[in-house]
C-alpha cells in the first residue's frame, strides 16, 4: 500500500511539473496591448478630393490600428479566450496577428494567428486559416475563430462608398464611387 501511495505521489509531481512546463512554454514572448491610434480617414478623404483621384491607401500601421479598434470592441475571440494584446502584419491578402491571450481567466498564452482577407461590400473579412504557438501548429479542429468583419464604409461620408479593395504588400488600396 505504501508503494502505491509513493507511486501515486510521484505521478502527481510529474503531472504538476508537466503542467507548469506547458504553462511556461505557451506564455507570451513579448508584451502586447490593444491600444491604437484612430486613423485620420477624413484627412485622407480631403487629400483624395484635392488630388481628384477616387482612391486612398491605408498603410500597414493604419490597418493595424483599424483591426485593433475592431478587436477592442470584441476581445473575446472564442468562449473563454480573451485577447489582451495584438500586433497585425499584412502581406497581400494574408494577415498575421501576434496575440496575447488570457485563457479561462488564468493562463496567459502567446500565439500567432493567420487570416485570409477578402472584400465583399461593405465588409473587409478576415477568415482564420491557422494558429501557431511558438512555431507549433494548432489544428483548426482544436481552435477555429469565426470570421472577423470590419465595415470600412461605416466611417465614410454617406455620399461615398468603397467600390474596390486591393491588397498590395503591406498596404490596402481603397477605390471609391460616389452614391
Amino acid at each position: 500500500m505504501i508503494v502505491f501511495i509513493k507511486r501515486l505521489a510521484a505521478l502527481a509531481v510529474i503531472l504538476a511539473l508537466l503542467a507548469a512546463g506547458a504553462a511556461w512554454y505557451v506564455r507570451p514572448a513579448k508584451p502586447l496591448d490593444l491600444s491604437y491610434v484612430q486613423p485620420d480617414l477624413r484627412g485622407k478623404l480631403t487629400a483624395m478630393l484635392s488630388t481628384r483621384r477616387p482612391e486612398m491607401v491605408l498603410t500597414g500601421r493604419e490597418v493595424n490600428d483599424l483591426l485593433k479598434q475592431a478587436l477592442s470592441a470584441r476581445p473575446e475571440l472564442h468562449p473563454g479566450v480573451l485577447v489582451t494584446g495584438a500586433a497585425f502584419a499584412l502581406q497581400d491578402e494574408r494577415l498575421s496577428a501576434d496575440v496575447n491571450l488570457l485563457v479561462r481567466q488564468r493562463l496567459e498564452a502567446g500565439a500567432r494567428l493567420w487570416f485570409k482577407l477578402s472584400w465583399t461590400e461593405p465588409y473587409l473579412t478576415a477568415v482564420h486559416t491557422g494558429t501557431e504557438i511558438r512555431g507549433i501548429s494548432v489544428p483548426l479542429e482544436w481552435f477555429r475563430l469565426d470570421p472577423l468583419q470590419l465595415d470600412l464604409n461605416a466611417d465614410l461620408p454617406k455620399q461615398l462608398r468603397i467600390h474596390e479593395v486591393a491588397f498590395e504588400g503591406s498596404t490596402v488600396r481603397l477605390s471609391f464611387n460616389i452614391r
